[in-house]
């Protein structure tokens, strides 16, 4: 083989490099349709622990009904985020509802997260934002109480849609939240699914 059809088939075969993604561009893509779902793995670093605390499990998130994660493994547990409430519930146990006004502001804060709503989210935060040919990355610092006493940052990283949460708390704990196979959810919401985000 010649060096010039070397060098044209290397150059084929080579990644064409995407280019940097603007923040609009970012908040397109994060902007919540109307239903999402996607896996979660889960890894909690706690000051003093030598090996991380694991969890693995799915969400579904609505338009205007909330997010619905729910923990598989290492062992089954359910917690539902609307904009009103927080609901947790243990396998064979009965729903627990979570009225405390600072997990509810908690609550909303998660929800704007997750449905990319920049202006909610400019409440909280200050927002610095990078982007290169590798991928796009939100760092999100609190700037309101309670969550400035609570968490140092927030970052979320992708390189299209949201690939990882990283939070670092106020102390020195982290949890990084990697997240895949992001797909539209058709609907309506079967019965069951509705249920989830029913009043308790």
């Amino acid at each position: 083989m010649g060096p010039l059809l070397a060098g044209l088939i290397l150059l084929l075969t080579w990644p064409l490099q995407a280019a940097p993604l603007s923040r609009a561009e970012v908040q397109q893509l994060l902007a919540l349709s109307q239903a999402k779902e996607a896996r979660f793995e889960q890894e909690k670093q706690v000051a003093g622990l030598s090996q991380p605390l694991k969890a693995s499990g799915e969400l579904l998130l609505v338009r205007d009904l909330g997010l619905w994660w729910q923990q598989q493994k290492p062992f089954p547990l359910t917690l539902t985020l609307t904009p009103t409430r927080m609901v947790q519930q243990m396998a064979g146990q009965p729903a627990t509802v979570i009225d405390n006004p600072q997990l509810l502001e908690f609550s909303q804060m998660l929800l704007a997260l997750f449905g990319s709503d920049e202006a909610t989210l400019g409440r909280y935060f200050s927002i610095d934002f990078h982007s290169t040919e590798a991928g796009w990355q939100l760092v999100l610092v609190p700037t309101l109480a309670p969550l400035d006493k609570v968490f140092a940052s927030l970052t979320l990283s992708g390189q299209g849609q949201l690939d990882q949460l990283l939070i670092a708390d106020k102390q020195g704990d982290s949890t990084r939240i990697r997240f895949s196979g992001w797909r539209e959810r058709p609907l309506p919401l079967t019965p069951e699914e509705q249920a989830r985000f029913a009043v308790h």
